[in-house]
């Protein structure tokens, strides 16, 4: 294998290996493209519908053409005047993209008549298929894992991941784990959306065991408290999961999303974890499972719904994206019984090509109150939580999150890689976006905790900038103020919605 390849496959491997999984965004040849589309639709006549001669697609090796063509809202036969072109074509070709198969999308009218239009769908797909090297920090981000645990390796997951998408080119997906380290994971995941013939019906399932050398049992003045305490003491596993999962999902059209899915799960954690919530009552620890037992067994239900209708689903410009779930924990199990509500919805809005403006609202509530810690995580968890209070976790079983955002493009540029001869990979684009933001929210526990910041209103605010690059790589560096007084820099890779 020539020097050249090799480096070109060690690159590849490092951006999944720190980015995790990335996605497509449209390269600068798009604004060529658009403008080659203006040219061709100038020569045709404004007062007349044309028809749809044909609609087809090159480029896609894997994709089947018919999973692309999905994804546009008109087929063969279809008829539009010259003045709804661009705009059809257009929104055609965001909803390609956001199937996040492709690295490039492109439309064009080929071939024309008085009374007839051709047009095509020009692809470049992305790698599908990686099998990659795993190496990940355990804690809920990099500023916790720096400042409060030392940047300790014992918190650090390794092995090996398969991520491959578009398996058999009908967009569906396999992952598989095996991971060592600070947690042991085995896990295999598979969905195929389109398993039926109106390409509207799929199924997910799954299989996942973990051990843990180390957990989060119970929190302590809205920080998380860990047995064993000690880095340094971390050896035996203290946490064992073991939960299987089927499902099914519905897709009609572009923006609609249904998602059933029922699981079942069985838990058991460390006998000292128990005694020490209990020697640790008048702090306000609750219990980890209902009647402070060291296992628990319950069946899971849950339906979620998306509409997503953006220019991009993993960063957001302009449109209006929602997820909403329903769960019911337990399905009549002994000790678990917990009905929750949350959604998320974020309006984005273009105020200028370089310029958005965007409100991100977060809201759950969780039934009947009275929760064992095992089910009263809130704020502080994935992505809910305010940018400047990175450091804590806010119990609670309602909460919500309002997060404002201005961001303006400063930057856009294409670095050549001088590795490549593959003209999918011979630039890398960036773009810098420079932002300021400010989050308000809540989290309402009505059990005693010595928590402070519980019940009580929340705000904060910063700036900062977000760095994209090819595949959607999103880096976010941050630096933010909380009505503790506190500040800092804050660095997040994750995407906005």
């Amino acid at each position: 294998m020539r020097p050249t390849k090799v480096h070109t496959i060690c690159l590849l491997i490092l951006l999944q290996v720190v980015v995790g999984r990335l996605y497509a965004q449209p390269s600068v040849a798009i604004e060529t493209a658009k403008e080659n589309l203006r040219k061709v639709i100038r020569q045709l006549p404004d007062s007349v519908e044309f028809v749809v001669r044909s609609v087809t697609v090159t480029g896609n090796k894997k994709t089947k053409s018919y999973i692309i063509l999905r994804e546009v809202p008109f087929s063969q036969g279809s008829k539009m005047f010259s003045s709804q072109m661009e705009e059809l074509l257009d929104q055609a070709r965001l909803n390609v993209s956001n199937t996040q198969l492709f690295l490039e999308v492109i439309p064009k009218i080929t071939a024309w008549d008085e009374k007839q239009v051709d047009i095509l769908f020009e692809v470049k797909e992305r790698w599908y298929l990686f099998p990659f090297p795993y190496f990940k920090l355990v804690d809920r981000n990099v500023n916790q894992w720096l400042t409060e645990q030392n940047r300790s390796l014992e918190r650090v997951n390794y092995g090996l991941k398969l991520n491959w998408d578009n398996v058999s080119g009908r967009r569906d997906k396999l992952n598989f784990n095996f991971v060592n380290g600070y947690t042991r994971e085995y896990s295999i995941f598979y969905e195929q959306p389109y398993a039926d013939r109106k390409l509207e019906r799929g199924f997910l399932g799954s299989i996942y065991y973990k051990q843990s050398r180390q957990m989060a049992y119970a929190t302590d003045s809205n920080k998380q408290a860990f047995y064993p305490a000690n880095n340094g003491q971390i050896n035996d596993f203290v946490r064992t999961t073991f939960k299987m999962e089927a499902g099914f999902t519905v897709r009609k059209g572009v923006n609609h999303r249904h998602t059933f899915r029922l699981s079942y799960a069985k838990e058991s954690v460390a006998d000292t974890i128990s005694k020490l919530i209990a020697d640790n009552s008048l702090k306000g620890y609750l219990p980890y499972f209902t009647e402070n037992r060291s296992k628990q067994e319950f069946g899971e239900f849950s339906y979620s719904y998306q509409y997503y209708n953006a220019n991009n689903i993993v960063y957001p410009w302009k449109g209006f994206l929602f997820n909403g779930s329903f769960m019911q924990r337990g399905l009549g199990a002994k000790g678990m019984n917990l009905w929750q509500f949350s959604g998320k919805a974020g309006k984005f809005f273009q105020l200028a090509k370089k310029t958005s403006v965007s409100a991100v609202g977060y809201y759950m509530v969780k039934v009947p109150f009275k929760q064992p810690m095992y089910n009263i995580g809130a704020l502080g968890y994935g992505d809910w939580f305010l940018r400047g209070l990175e450091y804590y976790v806010i119990d609670g079983v309602q909460a919500g999150i309002l997060k404002g955002t201005i961001r303006q493009e400063v930057l856009n540029l294409n670095v050549p890689t001088f590795l490549f001869k593959n003209e999918k990979y011979k630039k890398i684009p960036f773009k810098i976006i420079a932002k300021v933001y400010g989050d308000i929210g809540a989290s309402h526990l009505p059990a005693y905790t010595n928590s402070i910041l519980n019940n009580r209103f929340l705000y904060t605010y910063g700036a900062g900038i977000d760095v994209l690059s090819y595949y959607d790589f999103i880096a976010r560096i941050e630096y933010s103020f909380n009505q503790l007084g506190e500040k800092g820099l804050f660095l997040h890779v994750r995407r906005d919605f």
